[in-house]
């Protein structure tokens, strides 16, 4: 296909167009995996491109900025999946190139990020948990430090129930594992389980966050809260490498910051420790 039939295509946002047409321009052998991703990373990002009227032939000198930090947006958790998503969008402009398209790629002095976890380890620091705690009501204030104080996932979160708490001995059960709550969290938990007319003398049941019914709306949640304390917003995960940070402070042992996570190796624990070592977050003494 001519490149003036290439052109065509993009100015009619025609994106399985334009795939076809440079398909076999692109790594890999028809049908295998890496032509697959391929197609799959270009097709993220011409659709990317169309929907925020980005011109792909006459790109603008920010255009690979604008694009990586999508990606980083996208793929908080996995810097892999960006360096991929990456290079999916240098191949594209490469196969162009073949058809004889005259067009710069907007990636080609963009610098890709590493791919190196501790890199890339994000926790909440202890002014933003602090902000988020002073503008957020009592549900709210629970929310944010079950991840992080206990260090609990998004989905332990929306699954637990009140049966699961031990407020005398101020212990979590989750999943098999005792989490003690300390007194910030277990106050929070008293509230907002005053607030839904749960209390110590008769126990309770039913889901702490009934309304939160999945790990996305638990994320969502936390979103709001986040706009609510005008803190930027990151995965929930940030949250449980706060609460991993704290522990690693308190106890400088990874086996025992691994129990409390609930991890089944200390593979992740060492990736905190390395961005302890990078100046990630705040570890503060629990309380």
């Amino acid at each position: 296909m001519s490149e003036s039939e290439i052109r065509q295509l993009l100015i009619k946002q025609d994106v399985e167009g334009v795939l076809n047409a440079v398909e076999t321009d692109l790594p890999g052998q028809p049908g295998n995996a890496t032509r697959r991703n391929n197609l799959s990373g270009c097709r993220i990002f011409l659709r990317w491109a169309f929907e925020g009227n980005q011109s792909v032939l006459s790109p603008t000198p920010t255009l690979g900025n604008e694009y990586l930090a999508f990606l980083q947006h996208k793929h908080p958790d996995t810097p892999a999946s960006v360096i991929n998503r990456l290079a999916h969008a240098r191949n594209f402009y490469t196969a162009l190139q073949a058809h004889g398209a005259a067009v710069a790629d907007p990636f080609a002095q963009l610098d890709a990020p590493s791919n190196d976890p501790a890199l890339h380890k994000q926790a909440y620091t202890e002014p933003e948990i602090q902000r988020m705690l002073t503008h957020g009501d009592a549900r709210e204030q629970a929310l944010v430090l079950l991840g992080a104080h206990a260090g609990l996932t998004g989905p332990e979160v929306a699954a637990l129930n009140w049966r699961d708490m031990q407020f005398e001995q101020g212990i979590l059960q989750v999943r098999g594992r005792e989490v003690p709550t300390g007194q910030t969290l277990h106050a929070a938990l008293q509230l907002h389980a005053h607030q839904q007319g749960v209390t110590q003398l008769f126990g309770g049941e039913g889901r702490v966050f009934p309304e939160l019914e999945n790990d996305h709306l638990v994320r969502a949640a936390l979103f709001r809260v986040c706009v609510g304390g005008n803190v930027s917003y990151r995965a929930w995960r940030a949250l449980r490498n706060h609460a991993g940070l704290r522990m690693l402070s308190l106890t400088h042992d990874e086996a025992e910051v691994a129990r409390y996570l609930g991890l089944g190796t200390l593979k992740a624990v060492k990736f905190i420790q390395r961005a302890i070592d990078r100046g990630m977050g705040q570890a503060e003494p629990l309380t």
